[in-house]
């Protein structure tokens, strides 16, 4: 068994529950929790040559997060991250050696540019 670091990272895990256009047709999104209270992970941001691929992409801080596994969290999710409340898509959820114990997400956060 992997252990985890220090899980000191709050965070919130996003699902779509449904999207569509508002009355001057501008696309709306609307996110619900995927359960209804923090979750505490262990946040490891990238570095080195792993960034500069990223930011070619347009892609401002990638990371990956260690946590404690739960169902439901798939590609389709997002991350909000409490501190300062920014938003990360989660790019590809491990559920490490498939033993329901542990979920590694690398998430990326993209900006406009």
């Amino acid at each position: 068994m992997l252990k985890l670091g220090p899980m000191t990272t709050a965070i919130r895990i996003q699902k779509k529950s449904s999207s569509g256009v508002d009355g001057e047709g501008f696309p709306i999104e609307v996110w619900e929790d995927l359960i209804d209270e923090d979750l505490f992970c262990e946040w490891r941001n990238k570095f080195g040559a792993e960034v500069y691929k990223n930011l070619a992409q347009q892609v401002k801080q990638p990371a990956s997060l260690r946590m404690w596994f739960m169902p439901g969290i798939d590609s389709t999710c997002r991350v909000i991250r409490l501190e300062d409340n920014a938003v990360f898509e989660v790019a590809s959820p491990d559920n490490v050696m498939n033993r329901n114990q542990q979920l590694e997400l690398e998430v990326k956060r993209y900006v406009k540019g």
